[in-house]
């Protein structure tokens, strides 16, 4: 695959920059949930402290994304819920999408980028239930952040602003023009980002790899990689593929794709 030179030091590469700190309580529960004796009822009283992290949890596993049977009212009742895997992935899209930045480049549109990652999350989330419905939450957080590192270049990498306004207007591939001008693209930003932040290593691969094949658990986030800001090319790539690999009709995956579109403004805003 297409990778950066060994020893590339990102830092460094965007004038110093270091990824903004998790918030300190969602942190705290993530390091909870990293030891499997720990009581799920421990974990949420953690997540509860922080009143804005508990209620985007509440929201966000209320959310179409996740359908649950009745409405979930605590975080203790999400934890259980969800399970220790799934807590954690929505948990990191909680902490991310309050530590990812706005950009102020011209080139790039804070509520346009969230717009798109969301459909791709819902997506993914819906093409979870044809696959592996245990893993709904792992999927939707990966389709999620996969372009997380994209508002961090938009405003510290040098020329970067140039790369994604030519991207949107042309059509091209944007990790060939990122390797074609830096040596390096989005996705290795982004999963340099998620080691510093903790990540478990299935996410932090994905995020590098994540439009060069499909492998494991991660197959339905894999599948909605190709939808992009710039245009509808994706969601047919997407509706081909998917049609191919899990099976489902093209007519189905039209649909999924249509209330995926609608989710997304809503998951927008509760996450950017």
């Amino acid at each position: 695959g297409r990778k950066r030179p060994d020893g590339f030091d990102f830092k460094k590469a965007l004038g110093g920059y270091e990824p903004p700190s998790f918030p300190a309580l969602v942190t705290r529960a993530l390091d909870l949930l990293a030891d499997p004796t720990i009581d799920m009822q421990r974990v949420a009283e953690v997540i509860e402290l922080d009143p804005g992290a508990s209620a985007r949890m509440l929201r966000l596993v209320n959310s179409a994304s996740m359908a649950p049977r009745s409405k979930v009212t605590s975080v203790h009742q999400a934890a259980v819920m969800l399970g220790r895997n799934q807590l954690e992935a929505l948990l990191n899209s909680v902490g991310a999408g309050s530590a990812i930045p706005g950009s102020a480049s011209p080139s790039y549109q804070h509520s346009r980028f969230w717009a798109t990652a969301a459909k791709r999350a819902a997506l993914a989330s819906k093409i979870s239930t044809h696959v592996d419905p245990t893993r709904r939450s792992e999927n939707f957080t990966a389709a999620l952040l996969q372009d997380m590192a994209v508002p961090v270049l938009a405003s510290r990498a040098e020329l970067y602003s140039d790369v994604l306004d030519y991207w949107h207007h042309s059509g091209e591939d944007l990790t060939n023009l990122e390797m074609s001008s830096f040596g390096w693209h989005h996705g290795d930003v982004a999963s340099w980002m998620g080691s510093t932040w903790g990540f478990p290593d299935d996410f932090v691969g994905f995020m590098s790899d994540h439009h060069e094949g499909a492998e494991h658990h991660l197959l339905p986030a894999h599948l909605v990689s190709p939808i992009r800001e710039a245009d509808d090319q994706g969601d047919l790539i997407v509706i081909e593929t998917t049609a191919e690999l899990i099976g489902l009709s093209s007519d189905a995956v039209v649909l999924m794709i249509e209330e995926a579109t609608e989710e997304a403004g809503r998951l927008a805003e509760l996450l950017s």
